[in-house]
């Protein structure tokens, strides 16, 4: 089982509408699931920064942790 992030802001999940009415900044929004390529997919209301893909019913999450620095 994965461990919640504990960022500083709060849980917005109450009032999502779908995966383009979704409010949490902190979601990475994909546009396909890792697991199958559905685009089916919809932000998890148990987690905040989780997606469910409706086609293979997988609960998965993307982080994005910054981009390297280019050396020319």
């Amino acid at each position: 089982m994965s461990v919640p992030d504990h960022d500083v802001l709060p849980p917005v999940n109450e009032a999502i509408g779908g995966k383009t009415a979704h409010v949490n900044g902190r979601r990475a929004t994909v546009n396909n699931c890792p697991y199958c390529t559905s685009a089916n997919l919809w932000p998890d209301v148990e987690t905040d920064n989780a997606w469910q893909c409706h086609e293979c019913l997988r609960v998965f999450s993307v982080k994005f942790h910054g981009q390297l620095h280019r050396g020319f």
